[in-house]
């Protein structure tokens, strides 16, 4: 639990770190006249938007690309993949099923 907390926390630091460095947002700070402290975010949604769908663009080309150069998996005659092992029979057993006789025919 302790790591997925981790995980997620460094997800949010990365995503703020990130943001600000591509400019989805800018934050600023100023003194009022009481003398408090303001803080305003102001976000660029449409940047974040056409940021992110560039992104995911390039990422569906690249992942495209890897595939096309792979080629097309070879298959065997059944269909499967070439390489998947088949069912396994059970070794035959040495005697047959049933009772074992007790006395030897003549």
């Amino acid at each position: 639990m302790r790591n997925l907390l981790a995980l997620i926390g460094l997800a949010v630091v990365l995503f703020a770190g990130l943001g600000w460095y591509l400019g989805w947002y800018k934050l600023s700070v100023a003194k009022t006249d009481d003398g408090k402290l303001q803080i305003k975010a102001d976000v660029d949604a449409q940047k974040v938007k056409d940021d992110s769908g560039t992104f995911f663009k390039n990422a569906a080309t690249a992942i495209g690309k890897k595939l096309e150069e792979s080629g097309p998996e070879p298959k065997d005659a059944k269909g499967a993949p070439a390489g998947t092992p088949g069912p396994i029979a059970p070794p035959a057993p040495d005697r047959p099923n049933g009772p074992i006789p007790l006395i030897p025919p003549k």
